[in-house]
């Protein structure tokens, strides 16, 4: 055997053992109603959950957002037109 051969059958050999590791025999298990249902339940709950998070990113900003556009007079004007501001010395 050369040398220049030896890293090629070393390549070979990796590449024959992760091809071999990636593609199991089939498991011949049994799966019963119940292990079923739970997986859909989990896989359901998972794809809820994908969903909540993505509405609560788009949805919250976006409330901000026209809440920001849609107020007509600011939070300061308010606060300065109550009578509690008043002045006590004036009575």
């Amino acid at each position: 055997m050369t040398t220049r051969s030896a890293p090629r059958l070393l390549v070979a050999f990796v590449a024959f053992t992760l091809l071999c590791l990636a593609l199991p025999d089939s498991a011949h298990a049994y799966g019963g109603p119940g292990s079923v249902i739970s997986g859909i339940g989990a896989l359901l709950a998972a794809i809820a959950a994908l969903l909540a998070s993505l509405f609560g990113f788009i949805w919250f900003p976006l409330k901000r957002l026209l809440q920001s556009t849609t107020d007509d007079e600011p939070e300061h004007a308010a606060s300065a037109a109550s009578p509690s501001d008043a002045d006590p010395s004036a009575e």
